[in-house]
């Protein structure tokens, strides 16, 4: 049974999962959508043929009346069996039906400190958010994670972050380092990609959060700035780079109550409840999980979305857009698509009257 939404205790024992049969179903008129919506590498993605272009790991950002949908870019052959992945992709729309390709919009050799080779770039799962500053003046902050930047020079995954005074690019890494570091959750999990999955949500105090992990969803507080952790310290060199940093004051959390908790979160708010959707499992479902607050605690609501033929994985990115409410996702339902050539699919939420979710429809025009 789903849990009631705001017993905010935290969960000692794993809730059983719903059916499918036990989630409502959604209205039978729906929101339906030529998925996957990115198909082409054209200037209208979803209906000018052309060469067909994998993404995956949507991030939304709204501003004003224009979507801005950021995702990576998978390379892989056909046959291929990792991931290959370097840079990142720009889509926007003003309605949800006609998009506009912008192109790359960020590298993952754009971080001076980042490794990759012919093999793979590792451009991994990313996130965009905007912020005014004191005068004003629109900033966007593009949070990636991508190998390479660790100390004494380790193998492992780190989250960047770069700024740029448009949407589109171009975006510059303001610190010269990582924002996250495998010693900063060293004392929680040991597999070298445990820090991917960058999601930040700023709440209506002004107060930002950084939310990310493998295996194990950590958060932490933001400065005002969002390019430094609160509470972290550092000095610079001549370049303006941060250099002798100094984690010690900085409190990172670990959540251990979010069932099969797998990868992706990503958090957002809608209608006074704060929903932490995130890939649980493997292969992955979509999980659900909602607080009065930020930082939590969350009470686990259940499935929204099955695993995904041809694909291990799922990433969701749920937002608000002329007043209803929307989930991106990857899925493997591109021609030649698989584990390692996915696309972005874009449908509708709908909530019940508690404000729980009810099961994603999946739509497409085919």
């Amino acid at each position: 049974m789903t849990l009631s939404l705001f017993t905010l205790a935290a969960c000692s024992v794993e809730p059983e999962q719903p059916s499918e049969s036990q989630i409502t179903a959604a209205p039978t008129t729906h929101t339906i959508f030529d998925n996957p919506i990115i198909k082409y590498d054209t200037t209208d993605p979803t209906r000018q043929v052309g060469a067909l272009i994998y993404t995956a790991d949507p991030a939304v950002m709204v501003v004003d009346d224009t979507v801005y949908l950021y995702s990576t870019h998978d390379e892989q052959a056909l046959d291929g069996k990792d991931y290959r992945m370097y840079d990142y992709r720009l889509w926007s729309s003003k309605d949800l039906v006609h998009w506009q390709n912008k192109g790359t919009v960020f590298r993952y050799s754009n971080f001076g400190w980042a490794r990759g080779n012919e093999k793979t770039g590792n451009a991994y799962a990313h996130h965009v958010i905007q912020r005014q500053d004191a005068s004003g003046k629109s900033r966007y902050y593009f949070y990636a994670a991508v190998e390479g930047g660790q100390t004494a020079d380790a193998f492992g995954f780190s989250i960047g972050v770069a700024v740029s005074d448009s949407p589109e690019g171009p975006f510059t890494d303001p610190r010269g380092m990582p924002l996250i570091l495998l010693e900063d959750t060293a004392k929680d999990k040991d597999h070298s990609w445990r820090n991917i999955d960058p999601a930040v949500f700023i709440d209506d105090d002004g107060r930002a959060y950084l939310y990310w992990g493998n295996k194990q969803l950590w958060w932490v507080e933001l400065e005002a700035d969002l390019v430094h952790l609160k509470g972290e310290s550092y000095s610079l060199d001549a370049q303006g780079r941060m250099q002798n940093r100094d984690s010690s004051k900085v409190k990172i959390h670990a959540v251990d109550s979010l069932p099969n908790f797998e990868e992706g979160p990503y958090v957002s708010k809608h209608n006074g409840i704060y929903y932490l959707v995130y890939a649980a499992g493997f292969p992955e479902s979509l999980a659900y999980a909602t607080s009065k607050s930020a930082t939590g605690p969350w009470q686990y609501q259940g499935i929204i979305m099955a695993p995904l033929p041809n694909t291990t994985t799922i990433h969701p990115a749920m937002f608000d857009f002329n007043g209803n409410t929307y989930l991106a996702y990857h899925s493997a339902d591109l021609q030649g698509g698989g584990n390692y050539r996915r696309a972005v699919s874009l449908d509708r939420v709908y909530f019940n009257p508690d404000g729980t979710i009810q099961k994603v429809i999946r739509t497409s025009k085919q």
